[in-house]
């Protein structure tokens, strides 16, 4: 029992810790949405081991959105908003 709760605690504590990052979800989400313009990470990153301090006018964009609309996540159909402010 004892195992078992450490355990969990643990898997707990770690889910809590990391931060959210991207991923090749979001690409595919943003592929459904029938956003092109995305075609991998370096399309919101300038490193190809994407972080949150590496963003290009993209990232920066969408974590501005993040915070402006005080969500959890980005959500990847706002770049609809931002591609179509850019034509």
């Amino acid at each position: 029992m004892r195992k078992t709760t450490t355990l969990l605690l643990g898997a707990a504590l770690a889910a809590i810790a990391m931060p959210a990052s991207a991923s090749a979800k979001m690409v595919k989400q943003c592929k459904d949405l029938g956003i092109t313009e995305i075609k991998n990470c370096a399309s919101c990153h300038n490193d190809k081991k994407p972080s949150k301090t590496d963003l290009n006018e993209v990232g920066k964009w969408l974590m501005a959105q993040k915070e402006a609309r005080k969500a959890a996540d980005c959500d990847m159909a706002w770049l609809k908003e931002y591609y179509a402010s850019k034509k």
